[in-house]
């Protein structure tokens, strides 16, 4: 999916950037996960930015080597982000409900956008769709919220709202009570 004209729309707005990714950085970092990643976000590392700070609101995680600010996605992949250590083999077999019903093994969860809060949006990597494309969700704690269609949805999202993603999806109740943010 080429997400040119989203790219086009975000080059006119204040961002963090960091130089682009090659395609050995992306060849990395899928190596090193052991997954493809969704043809939208490697558009953006590798004609956009290698990670950024969008609006100055909301990380995308970089590929590679990532940079001073940014981490790449294979060090938050199957790890406690806010703490590095690794996630059990009981916890990567766990199923992950989402808020609004189904689930999916935590071990198909490849996070691309960490926040202060120690939640991340991940890739629901369970099957490419046909499309070179996974749907996106919101993991906090042990539950997964906002779901969209993919990567480019995501980012039509921070660009209309301008806020962080999840706060655009949701009320006051569910982002206090639910969520526990403030």
């Amino acid at each position: 999916m080429r997400i040119d004209s989203i790219l086009a729309e975000l080059a006119g707005s204040k961002h963090e950037l960091n130089p682009r990714a090659t395609p050995d950085e992306v060849a990395r970092t899928e190596s090193l996960i052991g997954a493809k990643l969704p043809e939208s976000y490697r558009q953006f590392v590798t004609e956009f930015s290698n990670g950024a700070y969008l609006f100055m609101i909301q990380e995308v995680s970089a590929v590679g080597k990532g940079s001073r600010k940014i981490d790449p996605i294979q060090n938050s992949f199957h790890h406690r982000w806010t703490t590095g250590e690794p996630l059990t083999p009981d916890a990567l077999e766990a199923d992950i409900e989402f808020r609004e019903g189904g689930s999916v093994k935590r071990t198909h969860l490849i996070p691309f956008s960490l926040d202060e809060n120690g939640n991340e949006w991940c890739f629901v990597a369970d099957r490419l769709g046909e499309d070179g494309e996974y749907p996106v969700a919101y993991l906090s704690a042990s539950r997964l919220f906002g779901r969209l269609e993919n990567f480019a949805a995501w980012l039509r999202t921070l660009i209309d709202h301008q806020e962080e993603v999840i706060r655009s999806l949701y009320d006051d109740r569910v982002i206090h009570d639910e969520l526990g943010l403030g």
